[in-house]
């Protein structure tokens, strides 16, 4: 099925779909105003007047636009601006004098709101109709939210909607790496006040030093994610959307902003470009002080460390392997390498550690590559061919994976044993890997969703790499008893990873088009086709 095939199916209304959304929102407690905040500058007239139609055509009723207009230098845009607010109160308009810039341009469009919550939208992009229903739903499920972000696509320069973009759930680490949020985004208006709005000198990047510093003030539970498509981002020719480098000062002022981040809220860190991604960035946690001590549990011993390991102890193949030789170990973080590892690359060892090391983290994992030299794994995606399977498997060396995440550190719901680091307080407190349960199959998993359990994150980093001498597949493992166990113990995370998306499919390889999603109210079913892929 076509992207185009999957919008016809999933992602249109019916007549009586959008009826029945609009009494929904209707029948809410809650109708808080949105306003829509709106940068301007030299804006096509053609691309800008879709946009602002776009809000128009709200389902949704109760919004205003606040456009700022950055003192334009074509004499027609202020005409133009003050025609389209002709006759409609929500069209509201501030003219600058000067030019400041986008970050000082979106503050005067912050000043006019009134609303409670406040969406964003650039001068030539489109929502969809449903954006703000959607919106409001969640609100009124989740009241203490405070930021709130939606799934988003491209559009063309023919109009098409293409190459869709299907996020996590709030995902701290990934957030750091690259501003997966970035559209549609909807804040809390009294947070982007406390903040103080928009800061200038980030300009390029401005949205990015925003929800970064708005993420700093709340809980995980309050960043809520609408697994919908509500913005169509437009390639316009010079974009970011049309080509990543378009705006290479971009980079520098997000990498600003994250070094800003961090150090405001006390995180001994940096951040440098990632090494395989210029656009993106890397996070390197400062080792403590007190450095850590190490026990590697595995095998064969890697000939290659670049930190120092107090001791190795060999594994036998299994949980209970494990937990005895964890029992005996000296060091303050436990390392387990299956017996496929064959070799390690330069610095693997003191990244897995600055991960480990950190209080909020559980468990930590690495980029673990094929002997041909494919990525077999070490993150894994719940669900996924079974019980879970490895997110990018049998991409080459270099291929970025689902819009650049093989490439960069990220939360993830559990990473495989084949090389897994945990402190040793963690490992003790959970009393191990569940040896009677599962005594050869998925143990890793379930320690990671157990320590979850326990608000600890589990972390895969690409900047650890390990080789594998050989693949071990075992396809009974989904039909084991333990896997009917896992089922039992984890039934609904195994289908609704938080890190992977429901409009993603659960075969194998993954990040291809779900048919249908797991959870959308805009169900039906497809037209029969024999198209495959997007």
């Amino acid at each position: 099925m076509t992207y185009q095939e999957w919008i016809a199916a999933y992602d249109t209304l019916t007549p009586e779909q959008r009826d029945a959304l609009r009494h929904e929102v209707a029948a809410l407690a809650e109708q808080p105003l949105v306003s829509v905040l709106m940068p301007v500058y030299n804006s096509n007239f053609t691309f800008l007047r879709e946009a602002i139609e776009s809000v128009r055509g709200q389902i949704y009723a109760n919004w205003e636009l606040c456009i700022a207009d950055d003192c334009s230098t074509n004499d027609e845009t202020r005409p133009f601006l003050e025609e389209m607010a002709k006759g409609d109160s929500r069209l509201k308009l501030f003219l600058r004098e000067e030019n400041g810039g986008i970050a000082l341009c979106s503050n005067s469009a912050l000043a006019l709101a009134r609303g409670e919550w406040c969406a964003l939208l650039d001068q030539d992009d489109l929502l969809a109709e449903n954006a703000f229903a959607e919106v409001v739903r969640e609100i009124g499920r989740h009241p203490e939210a405070g930021l709130i972000y939606s799934d988003e696509d491209f559009v063309d320069s023919l109009g098409a909607r293409t190459n869709p973009f299907f996020k996590p759930d709030w995902n701290p680490e990934l957030f750091l790496g690259q501003n997966y949020l970035n559209h549609l985004g909807v804040y809390r208006t009294s947070l982007l006040r406390e903040i103080g709005g928009f800061r200038a000198g980030f300009e390029g990047s401005q949205d990015y030093d925003l929800a970064l510093r708005c993420s700093a003030r709340l809980r995980g539970e309050q960043i809520r994610h609408l697994p919908r498509v509500l913005y169509h981002w437009r390639m316009v020719a010079g974009s970011l959307a049309d080509r990543p480098d378009a705006k290479p000062d971009a980079r520098h002022a997000a990498r600003r902003a994250l070094n800003s981040y961090l150090q405001e809220r006390g995180i001994a860190a940096r951040a440098e470009a990632c090494p395989e991604n210029a656009e993106s960035h890397r996070v390197i946690y400062k080792l403590p002080a007190a450095r850590p001590s190490v026990t590697i549990l595995g095998v064969t011993p890697l000939p290659e460390t670049d930190y120092p390991v107090l001791e190795f102890i060999p594994l036998e193949p299994g949980a209970a392997s494990a937990n005895a030789n964890a029992e005996r170990a000296g060091g303050d973080i436990l390392v387990f390498l299956g017996d496929a590892v064959c070799a390690a690359e330069p610095g693997w060892l003191s990244e897995i550690v600055r991960q480990a090391a950190r209080p909020e983290v559980g468990a930590v994992g690495a980029r673990l590559w094929s002997p041909e030299g494919t990525l077999e794994g070490g993150g894994l995606i719940l669900g996924l061919g079974g019980i879970a399977a490895p997110a990018w498997r049998y991409s080459p060396r270099g291929h970025p994976g689902y819009f650049n995440r093989a490439w960069l550190q990220q939360n993830l719901s559990a990473v495989s044993g084949s090389c897994l680091a945990i402190r040793r307080s963690a490992f003790q407190q959970l009393g191990g890997f569940d040896s009677e349960n599962l005594p050869h199959h998925f143990y890793d998993i379930d320690l990671c969703l157990r320590l979850q359990e326990n608000r600890l994150q589990i972390i895969w980093t690409p900047y650890a790499s390990l080789s594998l001498d050989r693949v071990v597949t075992d396809e009974a493992a989904n039909t084991s008893p333990e896997a009917e166990y896992m089922r039992k113990r984890w039934g609904r995370i195994l289908g609704d990873d938080p890190f992977y998306n429901p409009n993603l499919s659960l075969d194998l390889p993954g990040f291809t088009l779900a048919i249908p999603p797991r959870a959308n109210a805009l169900q039906r079913q497809p037209p029969e086709t024999g198209a495959q892929g997007y």
